[in-house]
C-alpha cells in the first residue's frame, strides 16, 4: 500500500513499533493522497505471527482509532496465515477482497466463516479485476425482468 501511494519520509514500519523500535509517530506516513496516511509493513520479522499476538498491536489499534476517521488494514491472504484473524480481531470488522474469476465462491464463503468463527463482524466483500465485457446487466439472470409481470400464452 505504501508503494501504491507514495508514501513519504519514514522508512520505519509497522514491525518495528511492534517490536519496540519506532514510536507510533515514526511509522505513520504521508502519501500524494491529501488526508491519506500509511503505515508501511516494516521488515518482515523471524516472528511476524507473534508480533502482532503483543500488547503493542491493540495498544497502537486504540490509539489510532483516537487520531483517524477511518483505518483499514490490508493483510495478508486469509488461509496462508493466522494473522488476518489476529488483525481482524482487534478491528470493528472485515473486508474480504477477492479477484473476479480467480478464486472459486465456496473458498471465499469458507474464509469467512473462518474470519467470523474467530470473533471478527463481516462487514462486506469486494470483488476486484471485473472484465466488464463479461458482466453486464443481463448477467444478473432475472434481475433485469424485475417488476414485469407474467404473460400467459394464449
Amino acid at each position: 500500500m505504501s508503494g501504491t501511494f507514495k508514501a513519504t519520509g519514514t522508512i520505519k514500519g509497522l514491525t518495528n513499533y511492534l517490536s519496540g523500535n519506532a514510536d507510533l509517530g515514526d511509522i505513520i506516513c504521508e502519501t500524494n493522497v491529501p488526508r491519506l496516511m500509511v503505515v508501511p509493513s516494516g521488515k518482515v520479522p523471524p516472528n511476524p505471527t507473534a508480533l502482532l499476538q503483543n500488547a503493542y498491536f491493540n495498544k497502537m489499534i486504540e490509539a489510532i482509532k483516537n487520531i483517524f476517521d477511518y483505518i483499514i488494514i490490508d493483510t495478508p491472504p486469509i488461509g496462508l496465515v493466522v494473522d488476518a484473524a489476529i488483525i481482524a480481531n482487534a478491528c470493528d470488522g472485515f473486508i474480504l477482497v477477492t479477484q473476479a474469476g480467480r478464486i472459486k465462491r465456496n473458498y471465499v464463503e469458507k474464509a469467512k466463516k473462518q474470519m467470523e468463527q474467530s470473533g471478527s463482524k463481516f462487514l462486506g466483500i469486494i470483488l476486484n479485476k471485473v472484465n466488464e465485457s463479461v458482466a453486464t446487466y443481463g448477467d444478473y439472470g432475472d434481475y433485469g425482468n424485475y417488476g414485469k409481470r407474467d404473460r400467459k400464452r394464449k
